[in-house]
């Protein structure tokens, strides 16, 4: 959470500093965009060096490198020499090293929780990020408002130096197990697309989370258009519109953890995606402040349970040595894709309009939700702690030392925190270092 909170201050700070400097909010997007294209290049090979490399080390040594940059910016900042280029080259080495991080905090959640409490875990997490998203802007606002940008890079380069410390002191074992047999660097990319494909459910699950990334998470970036142009609120609008999103994702991470300590079922993946697109269509359609702050509540409560589930799902159903690059491909569809969503969805709402773009948006995910149903029946009925159904061998991968232990069948018989397989695996998950909602 503290890192969490240093990176939602850096993030409305670095907003500020882009208008400031340039007065463009197309160039304010491109600062986004720039951050976000490592996640859509990088990524796979990032889960790959999450089930080569040690865990802890990766992300405590990652937590250093974002404290590093942000302290360079916070610095520029500080001096009054900073420039525009000077932010977007920081925004894409933080990228970068977010990348990296990704797969790894992923994968190692299943690895130091219970299996019985997995779905609570994860959801607390969503909750503490969801928190700090209300918070952390709203007390880097107030820094700005008092004339001390810069805080929000420095508050964020203390809080990562913090969180570096605290994984690289935890005694936990190294990640590599010592039978793997080392492959190459192409082959590990393969041996995790072909799991992924081998299984209907699991390469349901990945590329279902495509949708939102396309078609309704740019709704985050038109909110100003709303505030100033739709619904004529301004600045206070604005931030009552923020708001009624971080309520929301509270409100159902919290309601995930304390009623559904398992993580769900299958079920509620459709029905969340199904609200998500509904609420999405009614904010869309909304020319009232009221109804769209509803909406976007019921909004940010949806996407909680959609992605909570999603990921409780894939950490129960993948074998240990498989989970960063299995991860690896989540983060590619559910965040790589949002540059690709968000560059569409504003080319097309500068000819059609926002609320068009973000309605057609919507019914495209309700469609994309509807046809999983249909398509993959045992979706629906799919429960956490159901494994990954037998599948072919994957060819001479699936011969390496310890890829019996990690079928699925000896998987259903291990009880959670007991088995070698995870216990040689364990390994600290980096608050704030990962895309946690997700």
């Amino acid at each position: 959470m503290i890192a969490t909170l240093g990176a939602f201050m850096q993030a409305t700070a670095q907003g500020w500093l882009v208008l400031q400097l340039t007065n463009s909010p197309g160039l304010l997007g491109v600062v986004g965009a720039v951050a976000g294209l490592p996640t859509l290049l990088l990524v796979v090979v990032a889960g790959v060096l999450a089930d080569r490399l040690d865990r802890r080390r990766l992300l405590a040594w990652g937590s250093w490198a974002g404290a590093v940059l942000a302290a360079i910016l916070a610095l520029l900042t500080t001096l009054g020499v900073v420039e525009y280029w000077q932010v977007a080259l920081i925004a894409l080495l933080g990228g970068v090293v977010l990348t990296i991080q990704m797969p790894a905090s992923q994968a190692v959640v299943s690895s130091i929780v219970d299996r019985t409490l997995l779905g609570s875990a994860i959801a607390l997490n969503s909750a503490q990020y969801n928190l700090a998203r209300i918070v952390g802007p709203s007390i880097a606002g107030l820094a700005i408002a008092a004339g001390g940008l810069a805080l929000g890079f420095w508050a964020n380069a203390v809080a990562l130096v913090i969180v570096g410390f605290v994984i690289s002191r935890l005694p936990i074992p190294p990640t590599r197990r010592s039978d793997r047999v080392a492959a190459a660097l192409w082959g590990d990319l393969q041996d995790g697309v072909r799991h992924v494909a081998a299984d209907p459910i699991l390469a349901t699950l990945v590329l279902l989370a495509a949708a939102p990334a396309l078609f309704v998470l740019s709704y985050l970036t038109f909110l100003p258009v709303y505030a100033r142009d739709i619904l004529a609120v301004g600045a206070p609008g604005l931030g009552l519109l923020t708001g009624s999103i971080g309520v929301g994702a509270l409100a159902g991470a919290l309601l995930m953890a304390s009623r559904r300590p398992s993580g769900g079922s299958g079920r509620l993946i459709l029905v969340g995606l199904g609200a998500i697109s509904l609420s999405l269509l009614t904010f869309a359609l909304s020319r009232s402040l009221p109804v769209s702050m509803l909406a976007l509540g019921v909004l940010g409560a949806s996407q909680v349970a959609y992605y909570s589930t999603t990921n409780t799902l894939l950490q129960t159903r993948v074998p240990p040595r498989l989970r960063g690059r299995v991860h690896s491909l989540y983060v590619l569809t559910s965040i790589g894709l949002l540059p690709i969503g968000n560059l569409g969805a504003g080319a097309i709402a500068e000819v059609a309009g926002v609320p068009a773009v973000l309605a057609v948006g919507a019914i495209v995910t309700l469609c994309a939700a509807i046809l999983a149903a249909l398509l993959r029946p045992a979706l629906r009925g799919l429960a956490t702690g159901e494994t990954a159904l037998p599948r072919p061998a994957l060819g001479p991968a699936a011969a390496a030392p310890g890829s019996e232990r990690d079928s699925p069948v000896a998987l259903e018989t291990l009880s959670a925190g007991t088995a070698s397989d995870e216990t040689s695996d364990r390994s600290p998950t980096g608050p704030g270092t990962g895309a946690p909602d997700r």
